[in-house]
């Protein structure tokens, strides 16, 4: 169930990205990178959200600040879009139970990473205390924050990761042939990993990513003995929005190391990575592709000019 409310939004085009990049500096705002965006400007009491379709999004309580930007997108040409924005019901799941999410199936670099918590009665205040909510709405530094804070607070029994790197990625995928297959699997080790220690736990909520029997069929004894939830934007329940802070603080710590690895930078999500693959390729050779990428995209073959890289024979498992 959800009520639908008009929710205007300002966009402007791209050429002019950078001229509002450059008004907001010189008004005190501080950048962060920030996935799908081109940045997230903050100052006190307002935020700003560029993303790359163009759409400005302002929030905060300082009207008056948000009077100015506001005036300054539209001195730029840009234009208020009025948009339908589903408010979803929330979700009454009692707890314990646990929540499960994962990070990084659409981006081209780097690990897919699932985590799970187990969250008891007695714990949901302070998670909330702590501001946990849906991972893709904080910047990278906060989810840096409160996931540790949430491992801390729960403790090592009560909370799950698993990282898929790329080359495990690539292996997986090769037996497979389907990522939901195995985001069912990952997602099904966490709930089964979670419960190895007793808890008495009779629910798991995961977020709906495909067919509900792509973890069903994935449970072993312990997981087939609770009842399995699947639901869109599960990310509304605090278990599962502590387990996409989990996921996705682990997907920037293995990602960072990848980049330490090699002395670059890789660019987030699955656009605009032609370029930057190219030129790894480049430098690294195309078998080291499968140590850095999931190879199945389409942007695999846009990098190697239609050249289908293989995992080495010794990655493989006996």
């Amino acid at each position: 169930m959800f009520r639908k409310l008009s929710a205007p939004t300002l966009r402007i085009a791209s050429t002019d990205f950078q001229k509002f990049r450059d008004y907001l500096a010189r008004e005190g705002f501080v950048f962060e990178d920030r996935l799908y965006q081109e940045f997230l400007a903050r100052r006190t009491g307002v935020a700003v959200n560029l993303y790359s379709n163009g759409k400005v999004v302002i929030g905060g309580n300082d009207q008056v600040l948000i009077g100015s930007l506001r005036e300054f997108v539209m001195s730029l040409g840009g234009e208020e879009v009025v948009k339908e924005t589903r408010i979803l019901e929330p979700l009454e799941i009692p707890f314990p139970h646990i929540g499960t999410d994962e990070v990084g199936k659409g981006d081209y670099f780097g690990p897919l990473v699932v985590a799970g918590t187990l969250v008891l009665v007695e714990k949901v205040e302070s998670l909330r205390l702590l501001g946990v909510k849906d991972s893709k709405t904080l910047s990278d530094n906060t989810i840096r924050n409160i996931a540790s804070q949430i491992r801390i607070l729960l403790g090592q029994h009560r909370y799950e990761e698993i990282s898929i790197s790329p080359l495990e990625y690539n292996i997986l995928y090769g037996k497979m042939q389907n990522v939901n297959k195995i985001l069912g699997w990952a997602h099904a080790s966490v709930i089964e990993n979670l419960l190895a220690h007793g808890e008495d736990c009779k629910l798991a909520l995961a977020d709906q990513f495909g067919d509900p029997a792509y973890i069903q069929e994935s449970l072993m004894n312990r997981g087939k003995s609770i009842e399995l939830k699947q639901t869109h934007k599960a990310e509304r329940d605090l278990a599962v929005a502590a387990a996409s802070i989990l996921a996705r603080g682990r997907f920037l710590h293995d990602r960072e190391r990848m980049c330490k690895d090699y002395n670059i930078v890789f660019p987030k999500g699955a656009t605009d990575v032609v370029a930057f693959g190219k030129k790894f390729v480049e430098e690294h050779g195309i078998s080291a592709l499968q140590h850095v990428a999931k190879l199945h995209f389409s942007t695999t073959m846009q990098i190697t000019s239609g050249v289908v890289p293989s995992i080495d024979k010794e990655h493989e498992d006996p």
